[in-house]
């Protein structure tokens, strides 16, 4: 595949080529699709995780927390459940 870059393009190249990082453009273009797939599939994972929260609170599955002593009950509640799967020393 033969493709024409533009000047932003290929002064970026330069810049990561000059860094000595990279040894070819090649490798660079690499680099960056790759970087590009990554981005794609973190984002989508952040949104799987914003839906579900989303549902769960739409289907009730959520705890108020309206003061100092609703927290630390919750924060004890959690610990108590680590602990009990062996997610945490006591």
């Amino acid at each position: 595949m033969d493709l024409p870059l533009s000047e932003k393009a290929e002064s970026l190249i330069q810049k990561h080529l000059a860094s000595g990082k990279f040894a070819t453009a090649q490798q660079v273009v690499e680099e960056a699709l790759t970087q590009l797939d990554q981005q794609a599939a973190d984002w989508a994972s952040v949104n799987d995780k914003i839906q579900q929260g989303v549902d769960d609170i739409n289907a009730g599955r959520f705890v108020e927390i309206a003061s100092e002593e609703d927290e630390e009950r919750l924060t004890q509640e959690i610990l108590r459940q680590l602990r009990q799967r062996n997610l945490l020393e006591s």
